[in-house]
């Protein structure tokens, strides 16, 4: 691991290229307010896939800034990825480098703790095990690494319970850890397997303000290049024991496909083609989902237009409460059409509304709902990019209300080395049901 300090570059690079550049639009057709969106480029040198997986929380803030991770090269064999954590202590204008190092791995997963603490994972391809990093407020400048045996896969998962004082770590290879927040693993399985149709590809892991885990993921189609269905369960206890969303008991490694008992959350008539998860927000014995479906490109490789879906269910029974779908999910002028973005709230809110960030035609876009009855416009750039590519988020809205995330813009070309842009954005929305708090605890 390489540990630098910024360097001149970088920090002329902050002052120039980063400032940021607030893209503000007021009013829509009804008179309602658009929130402010604002953006800051972190790294104009990166690789097509420097912000690579849209369920992996690569943005997080606690009282000491906002704190991201990004993939800045990589090589052709997965071997040698550079990448960087970096720190924002101005709300974002400006970040300078934490670590910049080069592993086997793909852009690492975050979480921070109420005390300050920020937790870091990421594979290493070549030895097999993923690494847990715990850094100390207020320096964050000697991490305890710690690794978590047999986890490496190239695509990840983190949460953290505040509650149990526990982190979970879930990896495409069916590997799910269970460790204590100083690094001690305390229980590991495999989780899932592949089935007769597909196999694991993409965990995302989620926890209820009751504390109940819940584990979602999409399956990859064998012998075809498809992301097959969108599958969940669910965990009572921390990942000890698993069930049905209706409290069947599964008995792991759980099929993963739709050959095993757990519940499909995409349709029958999507099985062909792509289903690409946004998230599942728990919330008040409910299960969110927002997933997004497009047909599989044919020989003529044409990529056409995604539509996605809403649907919440019972998380108790797993009976669909209520379900929205089509081209776009709507508020206002806003609208979200494109395959992959991210949900955010508050876990303890109850009136907290649930955002979705995504892109609406190549812009940086956002709606909100607080049952998902209706929609409403949240935010959206003037801005159009190359390719909004994998836009990740932080999970928590800022006691001030606003979304965190980021995103690569990818230019139109066939290089996958080809220069990319990564970019930190925030949006707040005009929402009635957030309260502001007072400044003392507005993230810096």
């Amino acid at each position: 691991m390489g540990e630098l300090s910024i360097t001149r570059r970088e920090l002329l690079g902050c002052c120039a290229a980063s400032l940021l550049a607030p893209v503000l639009t007021r009013a829509s057709n009804d008179g309602a307010e658009i929130g402010e969106l604002q953006l800051t480029v972190v790294d104009d040198d990166a690789t097509w896939y420097g912000t690579f997986q849209n369920h992996n929380q690569k943005v997080v803030w606690n009282e000491y800034g906002i704190f991201m991770t990004h993939l800045r090269r990589r090589n052709k064999a997965y071997t040698a990825q550079r990448w960087r954590l970096s720190w924002s202590r101005d709300g974002g204008k400006t970040f300078h480098t934490l670590i910049e190092a080069t592993h086997a791995t793909n852009p690492p997963v975050l979480e921070t703790d109420a005390n300050g603490v920020l937790y870091l994972a990421r594979a290493d391809f070549l030895d097999g095990n993923a690494y847990l990093y715990r850094l100390e407020p207020p320096s964050y400048n000697r991490p305890q690494v710690t690794p978590i045996p047999g986890a490496a896969a190239g695509k990840y998962s983190m949460h953290l319970d505040p509650e149990r004082e526990l982190l979970y770590f879930f990896a495409h290879n069916g590997r799910f850890s269970v460790l204590k927040l100083d690094g001690q693993v305390v229980h590991s399985l495999r989780l899932l397997r592949s089935g007769r149709y597909a196999a694991l590809m993409y965990p995302f892991l989620s926890l209820g303000d009751d504390g109940t885990l819940y584990a979602s993921w999409i399956t990859q189609q064998h012998g075809r290049y498809c992301y097959r269905a969108v599958h969940v369960m669910k965990s009572p206890d921390g990942g000890r024991t698993w069930q049905t969303l209706d409290g069947k008991t599964l008995q792991p490694p759980v099929v993963a496909d739709d050959s095993g008992p757990t519940q499909r959350l995409s349709k029958d008539g999507e099985l062909l083609d792509h289903s690409w998860l946004f998230g599942c927000w728990p919330r008040h014995g409910k299960l969110h989902v927002v997933y997004s479906t497009f047909p599989a490109p044919r020989n003529s490789g044409i990529w056409p237009a995604e539509r996605l879906r809403y649907v919440c269910l019972d998380a108790n029974s797993g009976e669909v409460v209520r379900e929205q779908e089509g081209e776009r999910l709507v508020g206002g002028r806003v609208g979200l059409n494109k395959w992959n973005g991210f949900l955010a709230s508050r876990r303890n809110d109850p009136q907290a509304p649930l955002y979705v960030t995504a892109a609406d035609d190549e812009r940086i876009a956002a709606v909100w709902t607080e049952c998902g009855s209706q929609w409403h416009q949240a935010a959206r750039s003037r801005r159009r990019f190359s390719h909004c590519y994998s836009i990740s988020g932080c999970r928590e809205l800022t006691p001030d209300g606003w979304v965190l995330g980021a995103f690569t813009d990818v230019p139109k070309s066939d290089d996958i080395f080809v220069r990319c842009t990564v970019y930190f954005f925030r949006l707040r929305a005009c929402s009635p049901a957030l309260t502001m708090p007072p400044a003392s605890t507005r993230v810096p």
